[in-house]
């Protein structure tokens, strides 16, 4: 649901009038961190029993989808397992097949009556307009809960080429940030916990299998602190790991943007983690400064990519509150960014119909000149989402490409 850490949409407007403050749920203690920060891959996760529902043929290299296409596509998607889902971070693989990864994922009612309705996440895999899924026998999320049974949720995903230790028939490699989260007691109640990074190979059947995880961030419930991988890109030989912030100031909704790289590498490796402190990288994250202010601030979850040799950012401008995407365009991972509003995204917390998360796809072959983004959609009353879980399907839109 919407990746604030404190939120109740129906309420927001007793939020910006100052009238009401939301309290976060109790954040609980652990069971015990892990002894090391690698985590289990179960044999359901990673086996033979992984696969693609339904097949879909390979994509046509010479295929261009618009906007309307995907958004036809999603409409008409009839998956057991995924009726609708939040976020949509994607990458493009080798073959021109597009991963997606959602967050929390309604299925159908009479799928798994055993099993609760929405689960923390999902994966499909898109082959022009044809829509396949992610599923292994038990029926599960992509990404299984934290050993500390903390709720997994993706933020971001890149592709890279397959590493030295791969399998000779690893075709792709997927790296996928993603936030681990202890939930409250109603909807809209969670507290981020940490960073977690799960890696995904495609084998010669062109199924992702997880293959490793790793609790990137330990865990802290402290509701100040910079949530790594809420967007992330790759260039060259380094990943840039984008951290966003909620500074707590009164009526300042926008999240400060912070910037870290990891060497392509050492992905899981928490201690190989360098931060930008303004005028070069170094190991102390204390000394990380903000690469974009909370007054022209971003979402919580967002997307940055390398788009024809710039760093581009796009999400909301000011905030998972506000009505207007834009894009933050730099030549350096690290800014200066140049913002500049690009499409109307009405948050929509005064009609029940809502709209956060916007994420750019530019990767995805579209119409020329522009490029393809995303925005997903939900309702503030649960059970009307589980009767109609197409209000929960992401909208996707195009701009210019910058």
């Amino acid at each position: 649901m919407l990746r604030r850490r404190v939120v109740l949409l129906p309420l927001v407007g007793l939020l910006l009038t100052g009238c009401l403050r939301l309290e976060a749920p109790e954040a609980e203690e652990v069971s015990g961190e892990p002894a090391e920060t690698l985590l289990p891959v179960s044999e359901a996760a990673s086996g033979g029993a992984v696969r693609l529902e339904p097949s879909c043929p390979a994509p046509d290299p010479g295929e261009v989808l618009g906007a309307d296409d995907y958004n036809e596509a999603f409409e008409d998607a009839d998956l057991p397992y995924w009726q609708s889902a939040d976020v949509g971070a994607s990458a493009v693989l080798s073959d021109g097949r597009v991963v997606w990864m959602w967050g929390d994922t309604i299925r159908e009612k009479e799928v798994e009556p055993e099993m609760p309705r929405m689960v923390d996440n999902s994966m499909l895999v898109t082959s022009g307009t044809c829509i396949s899924q992610l599923v292994d026998d038990e029926h599960g999320p992509a990404l299984p809960r934290d050993p500390n049974r903390l709720s997994v949720w993706p933020m971001s995903v890149n592709r890279i080429d397959p590493r030295p230790d791969d399998a000779a028939d690893v075709t792709d490699v997927l790296v996928v940030f993603c936030s681990r989260v202890q939930r409250g007691d109603r909807m809209w109640d969670f507290i981020v916990r940490g960073t977690t990074v799960a890696v995904y190979t495609v084998g010669a059947d062109g199924v992702p299998r997880l293959s490793d995880a790793a609790q990137l961030t330990p865990d802290d419930a402290n509701l100040g602190a910079i949530h790594w991988g809420a967007a992330s890109a790759v260039d060259g030989d380094w990943f840039y790991v984008y951290g966003s912030r909620n500074t707590g100031q009164a009526y300042v909704y926008g999240h400060e943007l912070y910037a870290a790289r990891l060497p392509i590498g050492q992905v899981m490796n928490r201690n190989a983690m360098q931060y930008w402190d303004g005028r070069s990288w170094q190991g102390d994250s204390d000394r990380v400064v903000p690469v974009i202010g909370a007054d022209t601030g971003v979402a919580q979850t967002l997307s940055v990519d390398l788009v024809d040799g710039r760093y581009v950012a796009y999400s909301k401008l000011g905030g998972d509150l506000a009505d207007e995407a834009a894009t933050w365009t730099s030549d350096s991972p690290t800014g200066p960014f140049v913002v500049q509003p690009v499409l109307s995204s009405p948050a929509g917390q005064d009609t029940g119909y809502i709209q956060y998360t916007p994420l750019a796809h530019p990767d995805v072959p579209t119409t020329p000149g522009q490029m393809l983004v995303s925005v997903s959609r939900n309702v503030d009353d649960y059970e009307l989402l589980l009767q109609r879980p197409q209000l929960g399907r992401p909208l996707f839109s195009e701009v210019p490409r910058p």
